[in-house]
């Protein structure tokens, strides 16, 4: 059983400063999780409901990214300043770690289901196809998802640290599909469309005029921005990247190339001294920036551009099963520009969905293995290169499961409905503890101000509220 040890003293480093020539240091982790995040929720749920509902229900995916950024921050702060993932921080709190760990695991469930994998392998059948993928066509998609899946293994394998090999493929997705999906909003999309969308995001309390599905709006919230427990790895990516206490703590190093990449067993904290707390200040302002410069304008584009598309070119759809939206999506638009759209909407369809299954695996594996490597007194021997040996051994358990898991799933828009919902519930219990973490491990000093804090029990109602209203509505 884990048996967390007291944390460490060091020094705190002095934030980045930023010049012209040394830009890329703004790439942090708004950057890479807004291009992990442009994926179920942007390509699949946002489209579904705007066809269906119009823009009317997009400030759903307002307030799911406004009280996620007070989350972020707050788990942000708590990795800066003692360089632990925050469920780390939620095992250090009572009743006991046996129990956090079981509770963790159970209401994590929502995001074990490879749904990104299913519904990424529908883009391929189609381009195989040359049509829409049917039920007859259901061994194909099952084998199609398989491939998927296990490539996904691949860039978690190479690259030194982990962290580096996300950061390029997440900037590549999200330069690829914006630079694609953004021409075709301003060329093709007519502005009455665009004003619906732009609108629907600031509508609040707006439902659709029809019948429509608690379940799938509960969904499409808990996909907007990041959602359920994915929001733990802020914490995990930012001692990755070495900000704050993570600089002193190391990072996990991928099987090959990551030979001198080490993570220690214990957290590392600092002196509260004028001259930490100056820099502690510092540290603020770069995580507000990359929230709200990065991640939340990108995960805000990333979700009305697709919903742009789907209403001007299949406004009105109705019944739609699996993820059919985004192929018919691209059937629209290929029937109107020309049959090479066809095969390009199809693609980046599979480059927005691929790259978010490589991200959640990670993100799984990432944040047991803290667990495990800062937990276990049997591992505490070990040199700090060696956390790679639990982080695969999770990833091929995991894999295994995944297989399991794409043998047995309903079709992959059930699949990603079921698990939206499961995920909400995880999200919204999380919010409050992090609040109870916030007040009793952070130094005074350093907790999170207020606004902060209520964004906190705002991020557990809204959660909380829909996911109980979907839950209800099927009663």
């Amino acid at each position: 059983m884990p048996a967390f040890t007291p944390w460490e003293k060091s020094e705190l480093p002095d934030p980045p400063v930023f010049r012209a020539r040394e830009w890329t240091k703004l790439i942090g982790p708004g950057l890479l999780m807004a291009g992990s995040n442009i994926g179920g929720g942007e390509w699949l749920f946002g489209p579904l409901v705007t066809a269906q509902y119009g823009g009317r229900v997009l400030w759903i995916a307002t307030i799911a990214i406004l009280v996620q950024v007070c989350y972020n921050l707050v788990i942000q702060r708590y990795a800066l300043y003692c360089g632990e993932s925050v469920l780390v921080g939620f095992l250090r709190t009572p009743p006991s770690t046996r129990f956090w760990i079981a509770f963790y695991l159970m209401i994590d469930l929502g995001s074990y289901w490879p749904y990104l994998s299913a519904n990424a392998a529908v883009p391929i059948a189609a381009v195989i196809l040359k049509r829409l993928p049917t039920a007859a066509d259901g061994a194909l998609v099952r084998a199609l998802s398989y491939s998927v899946f296990l490539t996904a293994f691949v860039p978690l394998i190479f690259g030194g640290k982990i962290y580096n090999s996300l950061e390029r493929v997440m900037v590549t997705k999200l330069t690829l599909i914006l630079t694609y999906l953004g021409a075709i909003a301003v060329f093709w999309v007519s502005w009455d469309s665009q004003w619906e969308i732009i609108s629907g995001l600031f509508r609040f309390g707006a439902l659709p005029e029809t019948e429509f599905s608690w379940a799938t709006l509960a969904a499409f919230a808990a996909i907007a921005g990041a959602g359920g427990l994915t929001n733990i790895a802020f914490s995990n990516l930012v001692r990755d990247k070495g900000w704050g206490m993570g600089a002193q703590v190391g990072a996990i190093p991928s099987a090959v190339g990551g030979k001198t990449i080490k993570l220690s067993h214990t957290g590392k904290v600092f002196d509260l001294t004028a001259e930490n707390l100056r820099r502690w200040k510092g540290w603020m302002r770069l995580l507000l920036r990359d929230q709200m410069a990065l991640w939340a304008p990108a995960c805000l584009v990333g979700m009305a551009v697709p919903a742009m598309i789907s209403y001007e070119f299949i406004r009105g759809a109705k019944n739609i099963e699996g993820n059919a939206v985004a192929a018919m999506t691209a059937r629209a638009i290929a029937d109107r520009h020309g049959e090479i759209f066809w095969f390009l909407t199809l693609l980046c369809g599979f480059a927005i969905l691929f790259p978010t299954q490589v991200s959640n695996l990670d993100g799984i594996s990432r944040r047991w293995t803290d667990v495990i490597w800062m937990g276990s007194k049997r591992l505490r021997h070990l040199e700090g290169n060696s956390v790679k040996y639990p982080y695969y051994a999770i990833l091929v358990g995991y894999g295994t499961w995944g297989l399991i898991a794409l043998r047995l799933s309903p079709n992959p828009l059930a699949l990603a409905i079921m698990s939206g919902v499961l995920v909400n519930i995880a999200m919204a219990f999380s919010a409050v503890h992090l609040l109870y973490v916030n007040q009793r491990l952070m130094p005074a000093q350093l907790r999170a101000p207020w606004p902060l804090r209520v964004g906190l029990v705002c991020c557990a109602v809204f959660y909380g509220g829909i996911s109980t209203i979907a839950l209800w509505s099927k009663l």
